[in-house]
């Protein structure tokens, strides 16, 4: 009877990675490139896998180096990893590190895109399922009791992109050192019980993975670099789980604009790469070597409850056609605007859809919970949860188990910009404005059931 208690308490974790790196011609998404096939590999694209158990009690966090993954293609490597592994579907989180050097792995319509390349993205996404699969099954096979040390810093890896010029115009993806972004990178370690050998490690931060640029280059952006890095010293599997990215940009030295200003959208290739990568890799081994408690027996809760994320009403019919008639005699019908009139037009023949309803499963062990969600996460968004946690670790997830665009604030509905712009790229429901306000109380209520 002891034996079987003492297993019901133990923490169990295996970690896994497999290679998932596309072949040459493959068709890179991110940025407005019409066409950007893969034309060199400067280094492997992996899944790197944390299997966490704890009785009967089983999660898998998968971390790919995409840059975002849709509904369809979450539901269907959750099923493969299913039969493979028996690890209940809603238990498997799937993020991505939001590289925009990897293959298109959309499968929505968009107005940038259109319906372009996305077959061609399908054939790869399944190519590497079996990799993908196979990476669980490894963490699977290799659970160990463990013990977890956990540490945070402040970074200064990423910057706010939104920086606001003197005639309050927020755009150019300008780098606003000045600027409010969530700089907290948190690290945890797993160790084996008893020998203090290594397993793995698992690094948060946000910031978009775009210090490479506009190439034809296939790579994982700074955060390989880190990652490598840290493997290098620390000799087990290193993982990144991206978090509050979607106003905040790599911090590098390159400049854009005639007054000096630097770019916090993207770099000049691996000088910026590599720049960012070992910032970053420095700030998590500070954070690694100052951890003094590793502690094991660290309970694993895991619970699913829906989060929704309600829609703006549509605009009326006569709005949107005295719109396009604007456009029309300007020639924009090639427009993402113009495009957009269309979708809403066409929606609006359908049924209304009122909201996105989005199954948020929230993990927890001992001080850590992680809490995913399918879009690009504004800053504030995090600091807020974070503040109000019951978790001295939390970590929202960014462009996890699904992709709608950007989750913004308020004041940056206010201000205006890409981020505000480009939800109208994905499709013609846009959230409301006070989504940020919906999304904290969901998070937080959702964190009371553990």
């Amino acid at each position: 009877m002891k034996d079987r208690m003492f297993m019901e308490r133990t923490l169990l974790a295996g970690f896994g990675q497999a290679d998932i790196t596309p072949d040459l011609g493959t068709y890179l998404m991110g940025y407005v490139s019409a066409d950007r096939p893969a034309e060199r590999i400067l280094d492997p694209l992996h899944a790197t896998v944390v299997v966490l158990a704890q009785g009967n009690t089983r999660t898998a966090v998968v971390a790919l180096d995409w840059s975002l993954i849709c509904e369809a293609i979450t539901e269907e490597i959750r099923a493969e990893i299913h039969k493979v592994t028996g690890i209940e579907p809603l238990n498997i989180q799937l993020s991505c590190s939001h590289t925009h050097s990897a293959p298109l792995t959309r499968t929505c319509w968009t107005i940038r895109q259109g319906d372009r390349k996305i077959e061609e993205g399908l054939a790869y996404v399944r190519k590497v399922i079996p990799a993908i699969v196979q990476a669980v099954k490894t963490a699977s096979d290799s659970l160990t009791e463990a013990e977890v040390g956990f540490a945070s810093i402040k970074s200064l890896t990423g910057v706010s992109r939104r920086g606001v010029g003197k005639d309050g115009v927020c755009g150019g993806f300008f780098a606003d050192p000045d600027a409010v972004f969530d700089p907290t990178m948190t690290v945890a370690h797993f160790r084996e019980h008893g020998t203090g050998k290594s397993l793995g490690i698992l690094v948060h931060y946000g910031a978009h993975n775009t210090a490479m640029g506009n190439t034809r280059d296939v790579t994982r952006d700074w955060c390989g670099v880190m990652k490598d890095r840290i493997a290098s010293q620390f000799h087990c599997t290193v993982m990144f789980l991206n978090g509050s990215e979607g106003d905040v940009g790599p911090r590098t030295n390159f400049i854009i604009s005639p007054e000096g200003m630097l770019s916090a959208g993207v770099g000049d290739g691996l000088d910026s790469v590599r720049e960012v990568g070992y910032r970053a890799a420095t700030d998590a081994m500070t954070a690694l070597r100052s951890i003094r408690e590793f502690r094991s027996g660290l309970k694993l809760s895991i619970h699913t409850a829906p989060v929704e994320f309600p829609y703006a009403p549509l605009p009326e019919e006569k709005e949107l056609r005295a719109e396009m008639a604007c456009l029309e005699k300007e020639n924009l019908q090639d427009g993402k605007e113009y495009l957009y009139c269309l979708k809403a037009l066409e929606a609006r023949q359908k049924p209304v859809v009122p909201s996105l309803i989005f199954q948020q499963t929230v993990v927890a062990f001992g001080p850590m919970v992680l809490l995913p969600l399918p879009v690009e996460i504004f800053s504030s968004i995090s600091l807020r949860v974070r503040k109000n946690s019951p978790y001295p670790y939390t970590l929202l997830c960014s462009q996890s188990n699904g992709t709608h665009a950007y989750l913004t604030d308020r004041e940056a509905v206010a201000r205006g910009g890409y981020e505000v712009e480009t939800r109208k790229m994905f499709g013609p429901y846009i959230f409301v404005d006070d989504i940020d306000d919906r999304i904290v109380s969901a998070c937080l209520e959702n964190m009371k059931t553990e």
